[in-house]
């Protein structure tokens, strides 16, 4: 990765650091909230028997955590308590359901992300979205084209490249890059939220339910 590009993102996370430590709550709590959970969860794992809601509390400490080559940043009304679905079959995990925003080309889009029980990109649902287009987008390749991958892999790909390529599978056709390339970005986020702080409470003993 350029340098260059590496020194600018360490310098925005120095200055969004101050931005989010004076973030408040108030409105944060359903900026990323699955609206209609058991509906979507029956969609993505139709063979579930139950799930359980677990809070992700994302702090100013855990954005400054971020690696400076991941494709996303975290907006203030992030910085609070959010729900992670955890989908059960029987006694074991299956999955995990998450929701996530990013800018796109006319505001934020909201998007729920399914991750496998391994922690890889498995399928996803537009919440909201002014974007034209955005109803056609979970409707498309694009989620069987990233089914399987795990955050690493989507790091190693990332690239212009690969998010036109990505671009041209079938069904976004006249879809807007930037709503692409957001919900590849909200499920990396996705992935690295989940990782950085559930399971990185269940190693530690830390209580994590609410």
């Amino acid at each position: 990765m350029n340098p260059l590009l590496v020194l600018a993102r360490a310098f925005r996370w120095s200055w969004l650091g101050l931005v989010l430590a004076g973030a408040g709550e108030a409105g944060a709590q359903t900026f990323c909230s699955v609206r209609e959970p058991n509906r979507v969860i029956r969609e993505m794992f139709p063979a579930h028997t139950g799930f359980r809601t677990e809070m992700l509390e994302i702090t100013a400490e855990t954005a400054s955590k971020l690696p400076a080559d991941l494709p996303f940043v975290f907006d203030r009304r992030e910085v609070t308590r959010h729900p992670l679905f955890i989908v059960m079959e029987g006694e074991r995990i299956v999955g995990y359901v998450q929701a996530r925003t990013q800018p796109t080309r006319w505001g934020l889009t909201e998007y729920v992300w399914a991750l496998d029980a391994k922690l890889a990109l498995l399928d996803f649902r537009v919440q909201r979205s002014r974007e034209p287009g955005a109803d056609r987008l979970a409707r498309s390749q694009l989620a069987a084209g990233l089914r399987g991958l795990s955050l690493d892999e989507v790091r190693r790909r990332w690239s212009a490249e690969w998010l036109k390529g990505l671009q041209s599978r079938p069904g976004l056709a006249g879809i807007d890059g930037t709503l692409v390339e957001g919900a590849v970005a909200a499920g990396l986020k996705t992935i690295w939220l989940t990782q950085e702080i559930w399971q990185v409470n269940r190693r530690s003993g830390a209580p994590a339910s609410l």
